[in-house]
């Protein structure tokens, strides 16, 4: 008898999610096919930094700025038609990117345009799920988003440097566009519900209002936010330790950097696994395992810092990466269980685009920074610095600060 708490039996048994299941990972694997030929594109033209950081810049910078606003359309407007959309469009101006052989800077403008898009398509998709699964499913949906999402970094970041190295960095560029579309077309043949749209005759910015006004009145949610924050800031260093230490501490080149990668990808799987295998969906256990799992991120982090040996790196990045693969389908779950459904849209834009900016914020501070302090000590501090917000959730939990009534939709808790 096949048991329910599987990854197989979830998609079996959702039409709906594994379609959108489906999308996302076509998507996700075009989008590391993109990454890598984009990042050796520009700095093989340019043998420039400042143009390299400048290309994470053009896609965190828009982020930032939007997402108070973006929620007010995701939350007002249907979900899936904002999916379909955005993706449709983003095949279309991914190919813009064959023109950046002549036109250099056209790669910051395509940028800046996918960045909105993007900002725009993942709220919405957060915000459907827990539609298309039943209300006990929700955590093992997102783990086994989160795990996929580590599977394809693997497989999109390697096959990605492949198709660049050996066919072209074009080539790259029409495949992560055609994942695009066929992720549309997922999404066009899949039935999420159409009622999931806020009816409201509010203005704008009172809509605006209302939804942060949620927000600061939900601890944890709110909490969840200032966290995502907190990862975002450490986050974006954490990825150019991956390339210094590679190169400079570890001496392994280039296949150091896709071993890293590799080691990266393979924590966020096990991460995942774990979530679903150990963890489930009662509450009280997620919100501790959220905050263990974010404090031994932060000790490994410590200990990878730490290293001197590559074995001893991948070790530590092992286990850091696996936290991180518990922490992200947790966050998720969270914010959908305890979220109102009219704002739902609101939350995930402000959580999703103020994270994924200051990552890449982030990156570029910490290039600066990197040339000036020792990359070790800039390192363990960040590792306290996880630590110390690790601490300040298992202390809101353990004296029951973070215990509030869930606003689960009525029409998902009775599917």
């Amino acid at each position: 008898m096949e048991t329910k708490n599987t990854f197989l039996y979830l998609l079996k048994e959702n039409k709906e999610f594994k379609k959108l299941f489906y999308g996302q990972t076509f998507s996700v694997l075009g989008d590391w096919f993109q990454t890598i030929a984009l990042l050796g594109f520009v700095y093989s033209e340019t043998k420039s930094t400042f143009l390299l950081a400048l290309t994470f810049i053009s896609k965190g910078l828009p982020q930032l700025i939007l997402s108070p606003f973006i929620g007010y359309f995701v939350d007002r407007y249907s979900k899936k038609k904002i999916m379909f959309y955005t993706d449709i469009i983003r095949g279309v101006i991914v190919l813009g990117f064959l023109l950046a052989y002549k036109f250099i800077w056209i790669i910051f403008i395509l940028n800046i345009l996918l960045s909105i898009l993007q900002t725009l398509f993942e709220p919405a998709r957060q915000g459907a799920v827990k539609y298309t699964v039943k209300k006990e499913q929700i955590v093992i949906a997102n783990s086994l988003s989160s795990t996929m999402n580590g599977f394809m970094s693997v497989v999109g970041a390697s096959l990605g440097g492949m198709v660049a190295e050996l066919l072209s960095i074009q080539t790259a560029f029409i495949i992560n566009s055609f994942s695009f579309f066929l992720s549309a077309w997922f999404i066009y043949s899949s039935k999420i519900p159409h009622n999931l749209e806020k009816n409201t005759t509010n203005r704008f910015y009172k809509d605006i209002k209302e939804g942060y006004q949620f927000i600061i009145h939900h601890k944890i949610i709110l909490t969840l936010i200032l966290v995502g924050m907190s990862w975002g800031v450490i986050g974006g260093a954490y990825q150019l330790f991956l390339t210094y230490y590679a190169e400079e501490v570890f001496h392994a080149g280039s296949t150091g950097i896709g071993l890293l990668y590799t080691i990266q990808g393979i924590g966020m799987i096990g991460g995942g696994i774990i979530v679903k295998n150990f963890i489930g969906s009662d509450d009280h256990k997620m919100k501790k395992a959220f905050g263990l799992a974010y404090l031994f991120q932060g000790v490994f982090f410590l200990f990878f810092v730490l290293s001197s040996t590559v074995y001893v790196g991948c070790m530590m990045l092992l286990f850091m990466r696996m936290a991180g693969g518990v922490i992200i389908p947790l966050d998720t779950t969270f914010i959908q269980n305890y979220t109102d459904d009219d704002k739902i849209g609101k939350v995930f834009s402000l959580h999703y685009s103020i994270y994924s900016s200051l990552i890449n914020l982030s990156m570029f501070v910490s290039g600066i920074l990197l040339e000036r302090i020792s990359p070790k000590v800039f390192g363990v501090f960040l590792g306290m610095l996880c630590i110390f917000i690790s601490l300040i959730w298992l202390y809101m939990y353990y004296f029951h600060k973070l215990d509030e009534d869930q606003n689960l939709n009525q029409s998902a808790s009775s599917r």
